[in-house]
C-alpha cells in the first residue's frame, strides 16, 4: 500500500495505488454463462437458448474455483445452477503417478510426441488409458504403442482396402455393383453383426460418459476382430484379379465398417480418421452424422446375427487351441496337416472353410467321440500298491508297464487281473486317456458341451513341401514390402532349394502368390546377395527384382 506509481507520461500528473476493495478474482469467470452474452444489457434470446449450459469441463483444481463461482454467481443471480453437468477432469501425472515437476526431470514435452506419434495417438492414449474423472499417469512408452497398435493397424487396414479397391475400379456408389447384405458371405455378415453390436457399446458409454471404455472397446475391434481377423481371412477374396461378387461385396464390406469406424473415432482422435473418410467419400468426417444403432450407414446395416457370432467365436477359439497344439508339439504353424477333427459341440459348418485353412489343415472333419484318438494309460496308484505289494511293488510295476492296457483294464472290470501274482482292482491303478501317436488334440469348454480339435500331426514329402512352399512365400513377400513394392508389382524371382524337393505345383503356388514373372527354381549354389533361410534342415536362398 505503501507503493504508488506514478504516470511516465509528460503533463500527467496522475498516481496509481492499490485498490482497497478487491472482490473474489475467480468473480469474472464465474459470470461468463451470462457475461459472454452481455446479458442483461442485450442478446435475451441467445442467452435463454443457452442456460444452463449442458456442461463444463476442467481439473479437479477448480473445484473450488471456476465450479465453484459458476454454481455461485448463478444461484445469486438466477436461483439455479448455470450447468446441468460438471465433468472434473483427474490430473497428468508421471507413468510412476508422481506429480510432474521441473525440479524432478519428469516433465513430458507434449510436442516431441505431436511430432513423432502425431497428435491422434495422445489423444486417444489419453483417453483410453483411464476414466477420464481420475488421474492419468502418462507413460511416453504407451503412446508409442496406442500409435501402433491402434493407428498403424486402421492405416494398414484402409490401405488395404484402398489399394485393391483402386485396381478393381470399385466405386462404392455404383449401384449395379452393389451386394445386398443378405447375399455377402457368412465372413461378411458376421464383421458387420459385431460392428453394429461395438457402434451400439460405443454410443452408451459416450452417453454414460465412460469414454475410456468407449475407446477400448473400438480399440479391440479394430485389432482383433477386423484387422487380425476379417481382413487376414478376406486377403484371398481380393487378390483374384476376375470380377465376382464375393469380391464386391468384401469391398462394400470394408468400405462400410471403415466409415463406422472413422465416425466413431472422430471426437477423440479427429485427424485421422478425417483424412480416411475423405479419401472414402470426398467429404469430412466431422460434417458426418453420428452412428447409431441399426442405421449406421447410408445402407442399414442387418440387425445383429447372434447365432452368427457365437459359431465365429467358436471358431476362432478352436483355430488358436489348434495353434496351441502345434506349439506343444513342436510343428511350426506353416506345415500343412493332411486331416483334423472337430468333436462335439454345435454346427460351425458356415466357417468350415475358414477354420480348415486357419489351421493349415488339407482336410477338416467331424465326428462324435473323441476316443477314436485316444488310447488308455493305465498309472500305478504307488500309495495303495506299496501297502498292498511292499517288497514286490517294482516287480508289479515293471508287469503293469509292460502290460497292454486295453486288456488289462479289462481283467480288472472282471475281477480277473493279476501281475506278479497279486490281484488288482481299480484301487490300484489310476486311468488316463492320451492321444494315440501321431495325434495331438485340445479341447474346450463352452455352455453346450466340451469342443475338440484333433490334428493329425504324421508327415511326408508332399505335405514337406507344401509348408517349405508357404515358407518360402512368406518371405518373399516380406521382401517385397521392405522394397516397398506395389501390390500388383511383378516381380523376376529366382529360388534356390537345399534340401527337400519342392513339387512342381507348389512351385507355381510360389509363382502365384508373389506375382512372378520370370522365375527360376534352381540347384547349387546361390549368389552371395541373395536372402538366405533353413526350414526344418533346409537351406532357402532366393532373389528378387
Amino acid at each position: 500500500d505503501e507503493v504508488r506509481l506514478v504516470c511516465p507520461k509528460d503533463g500527467c500528473s496522475g498516481e496509481m495505488s492499490r485498490e482497497p476493495y478487491v472482490m473474489d478474482c475467480w468473480f469474472d469467470s464465474g459470470c461468463a454463462s451470462f457475461a459472454q452474452w452481455h446479458y442483461p444489457f442485450e442478446n435475451e434470446d441467445l442467452f435463454a437458448g443457452s442456460f444452463p449450459v449442458d456442461y463444463i469441463c476442467e481439473a479437479v483444481d477448480q473445484t473450488r474455483g471456476w465450479f465453484y463461482s459458476l454454481l455461485a454467481v448463478a444461484t445469486t443471480v438466477f436461483d439455479e445452477a448455470s450447468f446441468r453437468r460438471c465433468l472434473s477432469l483427474g490430473h497428468i501425472l508421471d507413468k510412476d503417478g508422481k506429480k510432474m515437476s521441473k525440479s524432478r526431470g519428469n516433465v513430458v514435452d507434449p510436442w516431441d510426441h505431436f511430432n513423432k506419434e502425431g497428435a491422434d495417438s495422445i489423444r486417444w492414449y489419453m483417453v483410453t488409458q483411464s476414466a477420464p474423472w481420475s488421474p492419468t499417469n502418462f507413460d511416453p512408452n504407451g503412446v508409442r504403442e496406442s500409435y501402433a497398435k491402434m493407428f498403424l493397424t486402421l492405416w494398414n487396414v484402409f490401405r488395404f482396402h484402398a489399394d485393391y479397391a483402386a485396381l478393381d475400379g470399385f466405386d462404392p456408389e455404383d449401384e449395379s455393383s452393389f451386394v445386398p447384405v443378405q447375399e455377402r458371405s457368412p465372413l461378411d455378415r458376421w464383421i458387420l453383426s459385431m460392428v453394429t453390436g461395438m457402434a451400439d457399446e460405443y454410443h452408451s458409454s459416450f452417453v454414460s460418459w465412460d469414454f475410456h471404455k468407449a475407446g477400448r472397446a473400438l480399440e479391440d475391434f479394430v485389432v482383433n476382430d477386423l484387422s487380425n481377423w476379417y481382413v487376414r481371412r478376406s486377403r484371398r477374396r481380393l487378390w483374384d484379379e476376375a470380377d465376382s461378387s464375393d469380391k464386391r461385396a468384401c469391398q462394400h464390406t470394408l468400405h462400410d465398417v471403415l466409415l463406422i469406424v472413422c465416425r466413431l473415432m472422430s471426437p477423440i482422435s479427429p485427424f485421422m480418421p478425417d483424412q480416411i473418410h475423405r479419401a472414402l467419400t470426398d467429404s469430412s468426417v466431422h460434417l458426418a452424422n453420428w452412428p447409431m444403432g441399426s442405421d449406421i450407414v447410408e445402407r442399414a446395416l442387418p440387425p445383429r446375427d447372434f447365432a452368427l457370432e457365437q459359431e465365429m467365436s467358436i471358431v476362432r477359439s478352436l483355430a488358436e487351441a489348434g495353434r496351441r497344439i502345434r506349439v506343444e508339439s513342436n510343428r511350426r504353424q506353416r506345415l500343412p496337416c493332411r486331416n483334423g477333427w472337430i468333436v462335439g459341440g454345435p454346427d460351425i459348418s458356415s466357417f468350415s472353410d475358414i477354420l480348415a485353412e486357419e489351421l493349415n489343415v488339407e482336410k477338416l472333419s467331424t465326428d462324435e467321440e473323441l476316443d477314436a484318438f485316444q488310447r488308455i494309460v493305465l498309472e500305478p496308484n504307488r500309495k495303495v500298491l506299496g501297502s498292498k505289494c511292499r517288497s514286490d511293488l517294482p516287480a508289479v510295476l515293471a508287469q503293469l508297464d509292460i502290460a497292454d492296457p486295453e486288456s488289462l483294464l479289462l481283467e480288472i472290470e472282471a475281477g480277473i487281473a493279476a501281475l506278479a501274482g497279486y490281484e488288482i482292482t481299480l484301487d490300484d491303478i489310476e486311468i488316463r486317456r492320451v492321444e494315440k501317436e501321431g495325434f495331438a488334440a485340445h479341447t474346450l469348454p463352452f455352455d453346450d458341451g466340451d469342443v475338440s480339435i484333433v490334428l493329425d500331426m504324421h508327415t511326408d514329402p508332399d505335405l514337406l513341401s507344401k509348408g517349405l512352399a508357404r515358407d518360402i512365400t512368406r518371405r518373399i513377400q516380406a521382401k517385397r514390402k521392405e522394397l516397398d513394392m506395389q501390390v500388383e508389382s511383378k516381380i523376376d524371382l529366382s529360388v534356390w532349394v537345399d534340401g527337400i524337393e519342392l513339387d512342381a505345383s507348389d512351385w507355381e503356388h510360389i509363382i502365384t502368390e508373389t506375382r512372378a514373372g520370370k522365375n527360376s527354381l534352381n540347384e547349387g549354389e546361390a549368389p552371395d546377395d541373395s536372402d538366405t533361410f533353413e526350414v526344418d534342415g533346409t537351406t532357402v536362398a532366393f532373389l528378387i527384382n
